[in-house]
């Protein structure tokens, strides 16, 4: 994992907080203010010789278009091998999924129908040959989709995800012997500790320290409950919280539920493994354990479709600003259809800047690159900077 260096933050706490107090809180990216959506951002014209300074974690959104169709599958590898190429470009010290790995993970055939023509043991390698390639090379964080669960569509709770990314396989998230961000595992429906619901501990070259909690499809009262826990901890209450998860925030930029709608298509309370209630759609979430934990800054997940993107900043019960962020790009190049590409390749680069107050949202494709296209989403809801609290 590369080693970079960074300037100590150049603005004062007090200057911070001022500013904060002028930044009107996001209900929908379309309230962004007309200097927001024309404020210019940063892309690299060459996108290899990468940034100068700072810290980036690297985002894939759903991959399950890449691993249903046996000709997409090399797109997730390309977008894999690109991170690895520039790890040290743009200072890449964690890699971040999303969840949905797979479209099914249990079938014994093809889906067929729009379900992709790979059953689920190809989808299964598919996903893992790609990230293969980072293990051992920068740590990686993941949290688990609807269709990582049952057979199709989170029919049960059962899945092979832990059967292809157990916590011992990248020595640097968890080497067995204590080496590693990993600080606790949960455990999911069946009674074990797996990457499912996890919690890290990953330190920035500023001084900065992450706590990233990772956590189930449609969180159990079980799987908050740990997670609630372990965020009131003294030991992280001058950390920078973040929180992934699979469902959270939808296309309008309000979090899944907040308008009390939990038949909504998507939200988890309508499939098979919240029916029962055991389920956390993104405003159950909230308030059960983001607004009461003073440590939370950054919210990520996928998902949901539509536009694709939303973001929202509320302010936790501590008056923190809690930034929460939607990316999924399935529905891109064609989408679930046969002669799609399975999302276009885009990914995103979270950047923290070196004066210590600024996080940087580039969204970026290798495939676009590759294809002689400009590789950048230039759109203000897709590439962005967000104000976070010093160190």
């Amino acid at each position: 994992m590369p080693r970079p260096t960074s300037a100590s933050p150049s603005m004062t706490r007090r200057a911070f907080n001022s500013g904060l107090a002028s930044l009107p809180f996001l209900g929908m990216a379309s309230s962004l203010s007309a200097e927001e959506a024309t404020r210019p951002l940063h892309l690299p014209a060459d996108p290899s010789r990468g940034i100068r300074e700072g810290w980036t974690i690297a985002v894939f959104p759903d991959t399950q278009n890449y691993a249903k169709y046996g000709k997409n599958q090399k797109n997730f590898e390309r977008m894999c091998q690109w991170v690895l190429e520039h790890l040290d470009a743009w200072r890449i010290g964690l890699v971040m999924h999303e969840g949905d790995f797979v479209e099914q993970n249990n079938i014994a055939e093809g889906g067929g129908r729009g379900w992709g023509d790979q059953h689920s043991e190809s989808q299964w390698h598919s996903a893992k040959r790609a990230l293969a390639r980072l293990e051992g090379h920068v740590p990686m964080i993941f949290a688990t989709g609807n269709h990582d669960y049952g057979i199709r569509n989170a029919e049960t709770r059962e899945t092979q995800f832990n059967d292809y990314f157990g916590m011992t396989d990248n020595k640097l998230v968890f080497d067995g012997q204590g080496g590693g961000i990993l600080i606790e595992a949960g455990k999911n429906a069946a009674g074990e500790q797996t990457l499912e619901n996890a919690a890290y501990e990953v330190r920035l070259p500023d001084g900065r320290k992450l706590l990233i909690v990772s956590l189930e499809w449609g969180p159990r009262r079980e799987a908050v409950a740990w997670a609630k826990q372990l965020v009131q901890q003294d030991r992280f209450q001058q950390h920078t919280g973040m929180l992934l998860v699979h469902d959270f925030i939808t296309p309008e930029s309000k979090r899944d539920g907040q308008d009390g709608n939990r038949k909504r298509s998507g939200n988890p309370h309508t499939y098979p493994t919240g029916k029962a209630g055991n389920t956390h759609d993104g405003e159950d979430l909230w308030q059960a354990l983001v607004r009461d934990a003073p440590q939370f800054q950054l919210v990520l997940n996928g998902h949901e479709m539509g536009s694709h993107v939303g973001r929202r900043t509320d302010p936790n019960s501590s008056g923190t600003p809690v930034h929460q962020m939607l990316f999924n790009a399935q529905g891109m190049g064609g989408g679930s259809a046969e002669k799609g590409n399975g999302g276009d390749g885009w990914m995103r680069l979270l950047t923290f800047e070196p004066d210590g107050v600024t996080l940087t949202v580039r969204t970026f494709s290798p495939l676009k690159l590759d294809d002689g296209k400009s590789p950048w989403w230039d759109h203000p809801s897709w590439c962005f900077s967000l104000p976070i609290q010093p160190v």
